[in-house]
């Protein structure tokens, strides 16, 4: 089975209402001794204590919420919890770049789009940025304090239009456009994990919504992978973490002495991944593998190169689909189509 918006964590609106019911239920409401960072209750008047456990749900969203008073800009409107982490040269929000965070789906700038004309926008845009830069007198800088320049040159591009620079799609992207995307996308990923990837000045903003909890930070990093456009997903690449990080969230629920729920893929090609890493009884990924010739050298994928390439196929066919799909479903209203 695969992860669905029914298996993602709680939105935080729901989540926020089922955190003060926990709360009134337990006396720790209005008129009750009031909570500490810990979930420790300070004695007041002297009534008793009452402690109070978060669950991990109802902590991720107490960290989502200190995360986006961080992300607030200079007038107070909120710009997303995000937004801090991904600072730019004039101030303005990388609001796409945040937002993949929470919504890797998030489509933007390759809204109506697919295959090369996904590059072909992010050239475009990335273009005008450097024009933009240049035109200020200050032209982009790849050592810009806080990777401020890195942030403004692809603020704009969702994670779709980022796996385009990342894959270097038709050819279109210099290596350190490359290394910059991918190392953006690293940083979504992990903040969406608890694990802080950012400026050191907003670093003290940051909570691990997780609290340790391995088997959850995992499970948030399979809601997240899945949640990613189907170009990404048709990349070696994506489908070894991909098993990996089901494997993990698997091994570390069992440690808890729970039994993990059946978070399958249905992409072919993570499954077969997953089926050859289950047969070795352990996690073996060292490294982040990037082809399928390099999935043929691991001694724990031996018994399943057989299969490997029907498998690819397949898989790049069913990502090319989704993705036409995809822009036919964000494609614009024209104006004049639009019911009156």
């Amino acid at each position: 089975m695969s992860i669905n918006p029914s298996n993602a964590p709680a939105s935080g609106l729901s989540l926020g209402f089922s955190l003060k019911a926990a709360l009134t239920v337990l006396g720790a409401d209005k008129g009750a001794p009031s909570q500490t960072a810990a979930g420790q209750a300070a004695s007041a008047s002297g009534g008793s204590a009452v402690f109070v456990t978060l669950s991990v749900e109802a902590q991720a969203f107490m960290a989502t919420t200190t995360a986006s008073k961080a992300g607030k800009t200079g007038n107070g409107t909120s710009a997303g919890p995000y937004a801090a982490y991904f600072p730019t040269r004039d101030g303005k929000n990388a609001t796409a770049l945040a937002k993949a965070v929470s919504d890797p789906g998030a489509v933007s700038s390759s809204a109506g789009l697919s295959g090369p004309a996904i590059a072909k926008d992010a050239r475009t845009r990335m273009d005008a940025q450097y024009a933009a830069m240049k035109a200020s007198g200050k032209p982009f800088d790849f050592d810009s304090f806080e990777g401020r320049d890195w942030y403004s040159l692809m603020g704009d591009l969702d994670r779709r239009s980022l796996e385009a620079v990342r894959s270097n799609a038709g050819g279109n992207f210099s290596k350190q456009e490359q290394d910059i995307a991918q190392s953006i996308m690293a940083q979504q990923e992990g903040l969406a994990m608890g694990l802080y990837n950012g400026p050191i000045s907003q670093e003290a903003s940051f909570t691990d919504p997780f609290r340790g909890d391995e088997a959850a930070r995992m499970k948030a990093n399979l809601t997240f992978l899945d949640a990613v456009g189907p170009e990404e997903k048709t990349s070696t690449e994506w489908a070894t973490r991909r098993a990996s990080a089901q494997v993990s969230y698997e091994i570390h629920t069992r440690e808890k002495g729970d039994e993990p729920e059946k978070l399958d893929s249905d992409n072919p090609l993570a499954t077969l991944i997953k089926q050859a890493m289950d047969r070795s009884q352990s996690d073996p990924l060292r490294h982040i593998l990037k082809t399928p010739d390099a999935l043929k050298t691991q001694a724990w994928f031996k018994g399943f190169e057989s299969r490997l390439d029907t498998t690819v196929a397949q898989n790049m066919a069913q990502g090319i689909a989704q993705g036409v799909a995809l822009a036919k479903a964000t494609t614009p209203v024209a104006d004049s189509a639009k019911p009156a």
